[in-house]
């Protein structure tokens, strides 16, 4: 059994640990070994390892802890004696994972959680030197599946900008802009939220940012993504602060900065407008990757543009191959004239 492949996601796109696919979230659990400690008040492993991580990996790690809080016949994360979990522990929930059919993916966001929290608990002096290293015994589960989402054509793309420019409002050049942002720089939702207007440089169409991992980048745009900024800024009364802002109904400005979950509004809102299939944020920055590699540019320099720590990350996100692959077959022909034409496909 194949999980759904659009709960198998990425640490940038999904929530942690989905049931597999024909399993509902209320599946029984196994009995697994207790925990034998107690909860220390204000002093939980799994908050100080989150302690200096992101927003996206906090929630995603959160996720996770509260899953396995659950295996363990805990409430959620932050009631569970994490200093008294061991090796066996670890064992076990690697093993109903396994069994569960999770992917490889979701198995070792769950582990590196875990070594997370021995790792912390053992820095507060909740557990032994002995148990920590034991528990980084566990090795991570080996597999791959396919790339979620999808490539974004380019006709996709110009019904997108189109649904934007039909918009009279200051949201129309906004969500133009935004939606420039994800396919020609392509940056991470929680990316373009986090951006201030001294971030961008218009005339030399650039933009310095502070990104995921803490990491400056340098990114650049096209003629079109700057037009749509400018005619965007235009409508600005403020001269700081966030580069996107909230755009109320009657075409007022919000000062406040736009949420990641904004951007997704923003992408939905626009693809349903335009009539075209399901677009996510994330898919713009598979279309901002594969395209550029199948133009040619070297992996290391898409990596960087990426703001990927790994090349092997932003090979990951190369839908190429399918592409190729479905091509190549079309070099094929088996020789079969169908012989119950007219009839209807009971498929």
């Amino acid at each position: 059994m194949r999980e759904n492949p659009e709960k198998v996601q990425s640490a940038e796109t999904a929530p942690a640990t989905p049931a597999p696919e024909g399993q509902a979230e209320t599946a029984v659990l196994p009995v697994m070994p207790p925990l034998d400690g107690a909860v220390t008040p204000h002093s939980n492993p799994v908050d100080t390892y989150l302690a200096d991580k992101s927003p996206h990996t906090k929630r995603a790690v959160r996720g996770h802890m509260n899953r396995v809080a659950r295996l363990f016949n805990y409430p959620d994360y932050q009631n569970t004696p994490w200093g008294a979990i061991r090796f066996k522990h670890v064992q076990e929930v690697m093993g109903y994972l396994f069994e569960q059919e999770y992917a490889p993916q979701t198995i070792n966001g769950v582990l590196a959680a875990i070594r997370g929290t021995a790792q912390a608990a053992f820095a507060m002096n909740q557990m032994t030197a002995d148990d920590l290293a034991r528990i980084r015994l566990i090795k991570m589960a080996r597999g791959s599946r396919l790339p979620t989402g999808r490539l974004i054509p380019l006709g996709e793309i110009s019904h997108l900008v189109n649904a934007c420019t039909d918009d009279p409002k200051p949201s129309g050049p906004r969500d133009a802009a935004i939606i420039g942002l994800l396919y020609i720089a392509g940056l991470r939702r929680s990316e373009v939220v986090q951006l201030n207007r001294a971030d961008l440089k218009l005339e030399e169409r650039e933009l310095t940012f502070i990104g995921k991992g803490n990491k400056e980048r340098k990114t650049f745009i096209d003629a079109g993504t700057a037009s749509a900024l400018q005619d965007w800024l235009i409508s600005r009364t403020d001269i700081s602060g966030p580069l996107f802002v909230r755009v109320l109904k009657s075409g007022k400005l919000d000062f406040g900065a736009l949420s990641a979950q904004s951007v997704y509004n923003i992408v939905r809102k626009r693809w349903l407008q335009a009539g075209i299939p399901p677009v996510s944020p994330h898919d713009f920055r598979r279309t901002f990757i594969s395209t550029l590699l199948s133009k040619g540019v070297d992996v290391f320099t898409v990596q960087r543009m990426a703001g990927h720590a790994d090349p092997r990350t932003t090979s990951g996100y190369d839908l190429r191959p399918e592409e190729d692959a479905r091509a190549a077959t079309e070099l094929l022909h088996l020789p079969y004239v169908c012989q119950q034409k007219g009839k209807k496909n009971p498929l």
